[in-house]
């Protein structure tokens, strides 16, 4: 959950933070994407390595310090450079946070359970990105009113550079408590007691290439879809109808409430119905589903008349495409080895935060910058994007269908033991 308050908080705050730094949008698109994800890559393979030999439950703590830490950096940058260089640092140590607890997670439940435990996973983010979206439409609000705050040895602060600061304190206390209350579980299913060789995880991706292939690519166009219209939603909103951050903050983060426990209750029944029908791809059709009935509300919602149809049309494609995160997260978990969870984890999340948080907010911001040339067009590239990703994930995750259930089947999905 926090760290999904820090990641996202920023998203919320474009506007301000173009008005003070005399940004662009594809330059405040890289600080989002491209430096978050640039540093996500770079670290967090070879610490998703650490996590499958050494204590996740260190590594978690650890990574949460640094990134809360890195949080507040961002409130203190004064310009495009040094707002970039923190947001590296907050996307370096998130990048521990997915694998480990992916991990965790897989050697804590039984397989049949993992759609659900992962439903509960998902909810976290969800109530993360909730969080970011109200807490900070309301702080964003609260500091605007009370104009710059000077701060002893920090100096001038304006009201974005509050928030950053406010929302790090958080993480520093739940670092300590996570460490002491939390127990490392015991690692099942291994192969070897050793650590992977790093060619050896590459060689069984390649064996598998007929299904991660597809899937992983998949995953990546959905990220990139997902991403660059969560980034662009709150300035849709007050580029297109006029709201600030105080009206678009709890109104995206009450979709998301709404959305969101809807979303991961009716996917979490649905990938289980299918897993207890004996449907070794159960989980690979349940994502396809998902996506592809949610491509028509994720095109429209940027072309709605009003933000109410806009807030309607949205919700609809949240809760139809979130249905699919219980039995996307419990799909690689099923068929991987205990010994590569973690560095697979980190394969599949490179896709959704590497490759979601650095093309995403770009590709946007590109269309609205040297396509249309306006921005006040952004509704437009939103539904542009959408109409060119969306079709394009649904169509390669049902590439995955048959292979999956053949990796499924070898894994022996039938008989729910470990």
């Amino acid at each position: 959950m926090l760290s999904n308050v820090d990641r996202n908080i920023i998203n919320l705050l474009v506007q301000p933070i173009k008005r003070d730094l005399a940004l662009s949008d594809t330059q405040i698109s890289l600080i989002i994407g491209f430096a978050f994800s640039s540093a996500y890559m770079v670290v967090g393979l070879p610490m998703a390595r650490v996590a499958d030999q050494r204590s996740r439950k260190l590594i978690l703590s650890a990574g949460l310090t640094v990134w809360s830490l890195a949080t507040a950096l961002c409130g203190m940058a004064r310009s495009f450079g040094g707002l970039f260089l923190a947001r590296g640092i907050v996307g370096g140590a998130e990048s521990v946070a997915g694998p480990s607890s992916m991990s965790m997670i897989s050697d804590m439940v039984p397989r049949a359970k993992l759609p659900r435990a992962f439903a509960i996973y998902q909810l976290g983010i969800s109530a993360g990105q909730a969080t970011a979206l109200l807490a900070g439409g309301l702080l964003v609000a609260f500091f605007a009113g009370l104009g710059p705050v000077h701060i002893p040895v920090l100096g001038e602060m304006r009201e974005w550079q509050l928030v950053f600061l406010v929302c790090a304190l958080p993480g520093l206390a739940t670092a300590l408590l996570f460490l002491v209350t939390v127990r490392e579980p015991v690692r099942h299913n291994r192969r070897s007691k050793g650590g992977v060789p790093l060619r050896e995880v590459g060689a069984y991706l390649l064996s598998n290439r007929a299904l991660f292939l597809p899937l992983f690519l998949s995953i990546g166009i959905g990220a990139i879809e997902t991403t660059g219209l969560m980034t662009w939603r709150a300035a849709f909103y007050e580029r297109t109808y006029g709201w600030g951050p105080a009206q678009i903050g709890p109104l995206l983060a009450l979709s998301l409430v709404i959305s969101t426990p809807i979303a991961l209750t009716l996917g979490t029944w649905f990938a289980e119905y299918m897993g207890r029908r004996g449907n070794p791809d159960a989980m690979a059709r349940v994502c396809f589903y998902s996506q592809a009935l949610s491509a028509p509300f994720a095109i429209a919602t940027s072309l709605m008349p009003t933000p109410w149809l806009a807030f309607f049309c949205g919700m609809i494609s949240s809760i139809i495409g979130l249905a699919s995160a219980p039995a996307q997260n419990a799909a690689i978990q099923m068929v991987t080895p205990s010994e590569m969870r973690a560095q697979i984890s980190a394969v599949y999340l490179f896709t959704i935060s590497v490759i979601g948080n650095g093309l995403g907010p770009l590709f946007v911001a590109l269309v609205t910058d040297f396509l249309l040339q306006d921005e006040t067009m952004l509704r437009y590239s939103m539904a542009f994007f959408a109409a060119v990703m969306a079709p394009g994930g649904a169509a390669l995750m049902y590439l995955a269908i048959k292979p999956y259930a053949r990796a499924a089947m070898n894994a022996g999905i039938g008989d729910h033991s470990r």
